[in-house]
């Protein structure tokens, strides 16, 4: 990591990626060097004079940080080194830990394509700002490619899963239905080790640092809330279709909408539970559900679906298929990029990979192959 911590620092210096690594630095530097509050206004007017060179305008992104407070630790040895070290480390950390995830999860026959998750546009963007939804999704492909793969289902049942599961409550809204997926699997496992070692991680996470701060809980959520107000919707896929609609038929076509998914969610957890859908297909649903109903919509957020694709890639039988289905979403993922910056189609980043992911979930329901082996 060294290594590729230098090659980055020497092909960036001078030229800082991330708005929000550099978000998460400079409040992790307040916080543990200054002794202030992580959700301090202060501290989000700095961050938009170091950034934009103005502050933000009450409708824009107020660049604050808007993540539950032990966020922060993941980065903590960064707060103390200059920018652009930490800036390098960060990236050279997340690139590492995206390609080793990949390759574990690889088939032998599938082990090259396990490198090439990075290639993503949406992964890629990702990978730039230095979000935490990275190392979230490289959580996920770990965790849920062990429950695709192994044969034992006591393999995944340990405590130390359970407390690496617990980190993905940082991002609940990409790991929600996620999260509802695992727990019905712990339900129909038995996997009590695995829900101790969540339960012992989520208590850890939320719970001790109230000792620390103890209002970071309602400060953090009231930062949620002034994040939601200023951007929620505004890439949306929902609100994107919404806004085709007559403004006396858009609320409810959009309870109508979310009833549906709904409804349809909890038919394909029982058919599940029963063995009649498999693991796979159900996971695909949760990605693509979680992207349409997504407070935000960001094209990096794509990676709720694009995880259990890959679980796929690396793992289908019909390697030509799915390697030809792999490079096409690749492919696509920039062909959007370009359509949106050239306003060929401005909704390309936020819709394109959305519609190819549709149908290929439309393939998956249709091929109704079950895997009793996956537990659920």
């Amino acid at each position: 990591m060294a290594v590729l911590a230098f090659g980055f620092h020497a092909a960036l210096q001078g030229n800082p990626l991330g708005a929000d690594f550099y978000t998460a630095w400079k409040t992790a530097r307040a916080v543990l060097i200054d002794g202030r509050s992580p959700y301090d206004p202060a501290i989000a007017r700095e961050i938009q004079m170091d950034i934009q060179g103005h502050l933000s305008q009450p409708d824009e992104d107020q660049l604050a940080y808007s993540y539950p407070l032990f966020g922060l630790l993941l980065i903590a040895p960064l707060a103390f080194l200059a920018f652009d070290w930490a800036q390098a480390l960060w990236l050279a950390f997340n690139f590492l830990i995206v390609m080793a995830t990949g390759l574990a999860i690889s088939s032998r026959k599938r082990f090259w394509l396990g490198a090439t998750f990075w290639l993503l546009y949406p992964v890629s963007f990702a990978l730039i700002l230095g979000n935490f939804d990275l190392l979230i999704a490289a959580i996920w492909l770990f965790f849920l490619g062990q429950t695709l793969t192994q044969k034992d289902s006591q393999a995944t049942n340990t405590i130390g899963l359970g407390l690496l599961v617990a980190l993905t409550t940082l991002k609940p809204q990409f790991s929600w239905l996620f999260l509802i997926y695992t727990f019905v699997r712990v339900l129909r496992l038995r996997s009590w080790k695995f829900a101790g070692g969540f339960l012992a991680g989520c208590t850890l996470l939320w719970l001790a640092p109230l000792l620390w701060r103890p209002g970071w809980i309602s400060q953090w959520l009231n930062q949620l809330l002034l994040y939601l107000k200023t951007m929620g919707g505004n890439f949306s896929p929902v609100n994107d279709f919404m806004v085709l609609l007559p403004p006396n038929l858009a609320k409810p076509f959009l309870w109508i909408g979310l009833t549906l998914l709904a409804g349809f969610s909890i038919f394909l957890f029982r058919q599940a539970w029963r063995g009649r859908i498999s693991g796979l297909s159900l996971l695909a649903w949760c990605g693509v559900v979680t992207y349409l109903v997504h407070p935000t919509g960001l094209s990096y957020e794509q990676m709720t679906f694009l995880v259990p694709l890959f679980l796929w890639a690396v793992r289908e039988r019909q390697t030509i298929l799915s390697t030809l289905v792999w490079f096409g979403f690749i492919i696509l993922s920039w062909l959007s990029l370009f359509a949106t910056l050239t306003k060929i189609d401005l909704l390309a980043d936020s819709s394109w990979l959305l519609i190819a992911a549709f149908l290929w979930l439309g393939w998956l329901f249709a091929r109704r192959r079950a895997d009793p082996r996956l537990g659920v």
